[in-house]
């Protein structure tokens, strides 16, 4: 790297496993440091930074609570003592519980909205002051199409998932006075732990491929690259854009 050009820095929440443990190693490959974060998987968080220095990648691992304002402040402090400057922030995390109206308490109803909708506005509102140090700032929003959709068994994630669109919609046109570009990127249905005992039910994941029009369901790779599509766009001018990943399932 030419001694005049900034590290390319960037931070993916919700990186110790999953859609996000792909886009860090992603990142990686484009020479981003990447800021590996975890809530409560430290070792699935550790293995994913060791696999990006074992590839010669330079990371920081670092606990974070999307949800708690004090821990997202520390994260940007810390970034802004590090580097002074942040390139890409992708707000990747994501906690539920697939719980009808009658079973789930408020607190489980609560889960997704905490994660994704005051996540992303808490990650967000504190990592503009570092993007807008960038000479290509990116905000990546990790969402789906569920709130199309919406059924009572994903009521919560749904709901979420509908507030988060609404978001990446306001603030699209608002941040590029910042030189901040903020886009969403929607998979499909992704095979991965955040599905808890439902990741190992192959009658599902069969149904889920057969229903797309691809026959076949999305991969964390490809969310992965769809974000880096966003980022690494030549004329940088992609920006309030809802990039699907999922075959086309969404038009079904």
């Amino acid at each position: 790297m030419d001694s005049t050009t900034k590290q390319k820095v960037a931070v993916v929440t919700g990186s110790s496993k999953g859609i996000g443990r792909a886009i860090v190693l992603r990142l990686e490959r484009d020479d981003f440091f990447v800021y590996v974060t975890y809530f409560t998987d430290k070792a699935g968080g550790q293995s994913t930074a060791d696999e990006i220095k074992k590839a010669g990648g330079k990371c920081s691992l670092q606990k974070l609570d999307v949800s708690d304002e004090k821990s997202v402040t520390q994260l940007m402090s810390l970034i802004d003592n590090e580097f002074g400057h942040l390139d890409v922030l992708v707000n990747n995390a994501c906690r539920d519980v697939s719980k009808s109206i009658e079973d789930s308490t408020y607190a489980e109803w609560k889960l997704a909205f905490d994660t994704k909708v005051h996540g992303a506005w808490l990650c967000t509102k504190y990592a503009i002051p570092l993007l807008a140090k960038s000479k290509n700032a990116n905000v990546i929003v990790i969402s789906s199409s569920a709130d199309e959709r919406p059924g009572p068994e994903i009521l919560s994630y749904a709901v979420a998932t509908g507030a988060t669109n609404s978001f990446v919609k306001a603030i699209a046109p608002y941040l590029p006075k910042y030189g901040i570009r903020v886009n969403a990127v929607m998979p499909g249905e992704v095979r991965t732990a955040n599905w808890g005992e439902l990741e190992k039910d192959d009658k599902l994941w069969k149904e889920f491929a057969e229903n797309n029009p691809m026959k076949r369901v999305t991969t964390p790779e490809e969310v992965a690259d769809a974000v880096m599509i966003l980022i690494n766009d030549p004329h940088k001018f992609l920006n309030g854009n809802f990039l699907f990943v999922n075959g086309g399932g969404h038009l079904k």
